[in-house]
């Protein structure tokens, strides 16, 4: 009777050890929801960088500038043939 009833309190203790809401399952869950937001914030970290680079590239170098007005505007010079790509209709 002593075992059956130990057995039934560990049973109750680790059921309430992995499901109650500071539970091991919920601190499972809270950490893949910690490694999906470090890995989002790598992502933004990185095109930060890549903005900021392009930034510097627009303030200081006026090659670059150019081509980059160039290719927004579709402007060629003189003697350039400019060949401008048109997205497919998607209806």
């Amino acid at each position: 009777m002593t075992a059956l009833l130990l057995t039934a309190v560990f049973l109750v203790i680790g059921a309430i050890l992995l499901f109650n809401r500071n539970g091991f399952m919920a601190i499972t869950d809270i950490q893949d929801d910690i490694h999906g937001v470090e890995m989002e914030n790598e992502t933004l970290i990185t095109e930060i960088d890549s903005l900021h680079r392009i930034i510097y590239l627009l303030e200081n170098d006026s090659v670059y500038m150019e081509k980059r007005v160039r290719e927004i505007l579709g402007w060629g010079r003189q003697g350039e043939t400019v060949i401008k790509f048109m997205e497919p209709d998607t209806e």
